[in-house]
């Protein structure tokens, strides 16, 4: 691991039976910087991603998150988790839970603050994302983009250091993705380490300041976002780019 990485893989393996889904993948994600992960589906991006908070525990190889090897077995998981923020596909919110009571969940049981002080941090949270009015709302009763939007402020009530995005827009219609990529983007802004699977091409070539094109659980192209978007130099990533731009 470098000293200045915010994120450190080495030969990352991840295995289900005969199945080899990653094959040895190795990368840094330095501070506030924005790494946007592309490649066909199977290509192993959301496992690689959930391998970095060990939501998926490698087989083999090294994962160093905010100066915390999570691979090494005495490692606290738990207690580095806290540094880690993940927002998924599918929102994963509790919805017998109302937005204010998924969104200090966390604070209260893993961070163990008082009722008060979670509850006035989700409000500050679910104000920046324009979502105050509807904190006393269960999820049912709110679209697929505000409930991630939810998803999103839960994750940074924790106060993060990393935030990881796994294809957080790929289960909206389309006229709501815009309003999570403008929220994922103002993140960006802020400076925020951020580790995002996407499809959202448009996105990756205005935010991400590296692009990892995965292909086979290997990594086949890293580079700039320019560079590895505007002249791909892998036929596999021309044709990938040509399919989904």
């Amino acid at each position: 691991m470098t000293a200045t990485a915010a994120i450190s893989v080495r030969d990352l393996r991840k295995a289900y039976g005969p199945n080899e889904v990653l094959r040895g993948v190795s990368f840094d994600v330095a501070p506030n910087e924005v790494l946007c992960v592309i490649g066909p589906s199977g290509s192993g991006k959301s496992t690689m991603l959930k391998c970095l908070n060990l939501l998926e525990r490698p087989t083999g190889g090294s994962v160093v998150v905010a100066g915390v090897t999570l691979t090494d077995p005495k490692a606290d998981v738990d207690a580095a988790r806290t540094k880690i923020g993940m927002v998924f596909q599918h929102f994963n919110l509790f919805g017998h839970l109302d937005v204010l009571s998924n969104v200090t969940l966390a604070l209260r049981h893993v961070r163990k603050l008082g009722r008060a002080e979670a509850e006035e941090i989700a409000h500050a949270q679910l104000a920046r994302l324009g979502l105050a009015h509807l904190a006393r709302h269960r999820p049912a009763n709110l679209s697929g983009g505000q409930q991630q939007r939810v998803a999103i402020a839960r994750s940074l009530a924790m106060s993060p250091e990393v935030m990881l995005f796994d294809e957080a827009t790929s289960a909206l219609d389309p006229e709501l993705v815009k309003d999570v990529l403008a929220v994922m983007r103002e993140l960006a802004g802020t400076g925020m380490t951020m580790v995002v699977v996407t499809h959202e091409m448009g996105f990756a070539q205005e935010v991400a300041d590296r692009v990892i094109f995965m292909d086979g659980g290997l990594i086949a192209e890293d580079g700039g976002a320019r560079e590895v978007l505007g002249d791909p130099s892998s036929p596999r990533l021309r044709e990938f780019l040509s399919q989904v731009l």
